[in-house]
């Protein structure tokens, strides 16, 4: 009995140790990586980030979700294609082609749609976030354009530069990605654990960037930022790649790109730090109901909050008027983004809204 009593002390004790072990690691390891990175290779928003509401899922709503998403091409119990879309949201390809081709302006705007844009700086192209197909989503499965990019694939110029702000099939289209032309002389900018998705589909010059690390190619530069958001893709680990704001610097101007993010203090620190800024590009869509949303994207009167605390001079709102992703009217957020632009002192003249397609230029 004693001998039995001891081999459980033993035990006991070893277990203890190991678990004392184990802490002791887990407390090291976390001491030498920054905040937003997690001992077992995920991460995490900084502190402020609003949190993320669980959702359970029953194989009853996956199958009511996949009949009214998949078969009836609805969401939020709306149609996938809004009606009254205003004649003015897009124009038409041609028009579009010749008006980026026909401004020479040194640094011009393109919208594409949703958070997709065409960069020109001085002889050089640059795409963000290139969702240009019809499905975000993988095997035909997710939402549906309703808009066509501002201009086709087939059409584009010559692109140095891709940055991409984070896995979601929304931003990150291989569908798009595989088509670009001249793929192995071109740089692509991505956050952390993104190599291997671009190095599948042919492109060699790929550069990881942690937040607030940045990289000068050429005549640019560019600075990954914090953004509140999350990561996931098919078959991958929950919040296993980064998710990155940018800022591009160039000659004498800086543009700010949010990417997909929710609203939070430390967009103070980003203005300080990096600020003021020639333009913000900040997202604007998808922000209803709110407690589903509010984690992963802002209202537009929160991107407008973002875009003083950074000192932005011109404002551009994005990721609206383009697929069906929320329960908002469609046609609300950029309305609800002028307004409160125009409370929070910013002229018409700072307050960019582009259809999909035009071309602006950041003088």
């Amino acid at each position: 009995m004693e001998n039995r009593r001891q081999f459980i002390r033993v035990l006991f004790g070893l277990i203890a140790t190991f678990i004392t072990f184990k802490y002791y690691r887990i407390a090291n390891a976390m001491k030498s990586l920054p905040y937003h990175h997690l001992p077992n290779g995920t991460f995490r928003n900084l502190p402020g980030s609003p949190t993320r509401r669980k959702i359970t899922r029953s194989s009853k709503g996956f199958f009511y979700f996949f009949y009214k998403g998949i078969i009836k091409r609805e969401m939020f119990d709306q149609k996938e294609v809004p009606e009254n879309i205003p004649l003015k949201h897009s124009l038409t390809q041609e028009k579009a082609i010749f008006n980026y081709h026909n401004n020479k302006d040194k640094i011009t705007i393109t919208w594409l749609g949703h958070a997709a844009f065409l960069i020109k700086l001085g002889r050089e192209n640059m795409l963000i976030d290139p969702f240009l197909s019809k499905t975000a989503g993988p095997f035909g499965i997710g939402p549906n354009r309703y808009i066509p990019s501002g201009i086709k694939i087939s059409d584009l110029p010559k692109i140095k530069y891709i940055l991409v702000s984070h896995n979601h099939y929304d931003h990150l289209d291989d569908k798009t990605l595989i088509k670009i032309k001249n793929k192995k002389n071109i740089f692509v900018i991505c956050p952390l654990n993104l190599y291997k998705n671009f190095s599948k589909l042919g492109y060699e010059k790929i550069i990881e960037l942690d937040w607030n690390k940045e990289k000068k190619i050429n005549d640019v530069n560019f600075i990954a930022t914090p953004a509140y958001h999350w990561s996931r893709r098919l078959g991958q680990k929950y919040n296993s790649t980064l998710w990155n704001g940018y800022i591009i610097e160039y000659e004498n101007k800086k543009i700010y790109f949010c990417g997909d993010t929710a609203f939070g203090p430390m967009f103070l620190d980003i203005g300080k730090k990096y600020g003021p800024f020639d333009l913000t590009i900040v997202p604007i869509g998808a922000y209803e109901p709110r407690d589903m949303m509010q984690a992963s994207h802002c209202t537009p009167e929160e991107a407008v909050k973002i875009s003083s605390m950074v000192n932005s001079k011109n404002i551009l709102g994005m990721h609206w008027g383009t697929i069906r992703l929320s329960a908002e009217n469609p046609w609300e957020p950029p309305n609800k983004f002028r307004k409160e632009a125009i409370l929070n002192g910013y002229n018409e003249k700072n307050i960019w809204q582009l259809s999909i397609g035009e071309t602006k230029s950041l003088l």
